[in-house]
């Protein structure tokens, strides 16, 4: 699967944002941004390997209409095969943008 950096979040689901073996490089950085006009969103960034679940961040709120970014320079994403699979949870739905910096 090839990596995608953009992704409008329309889920309240677990949705994967860069998948094992998307090869997706050195993430530098992950802006969250919330596209609700009136309401805060809740927002877990989780990094899966093996299984289990490492959030990077867990139950942040992001007020409506401000942005967060994430720097994950210090924190080892591998997205090669079989390796690290980036997730996003959301507490609303068409809540959320994300862009990846590699």
């Amino acid at each position: 699967m090839a990596f995608t950096a953009r992704h409008n979040i329309t889920s309240a689901l677990i949705t994967d944002l860069i998948q094992a073996g998307d090869n997706a490089g050195n993430i530098k950085s992950i802006l969250l941004t919330n596209v609700h006009a009136s309401t805060s969103v809740g927002v877990d960034l989780i990094l899966h390997n093996n299984n289990q679940d490492f959030h990077i961040i867990k139950t942040v709120d992001i007020p409506a209409g401000s942005s967060l970014e994430v720097e994950t320079k210090q924190i080892k994403i591998n997205t090669s095969k079989g390796q690290d699979t980036l997730r996003i949870k959301c507490s609303k739905a068409n809540g959320v943008d994300v862009i990846i910096n590699n």
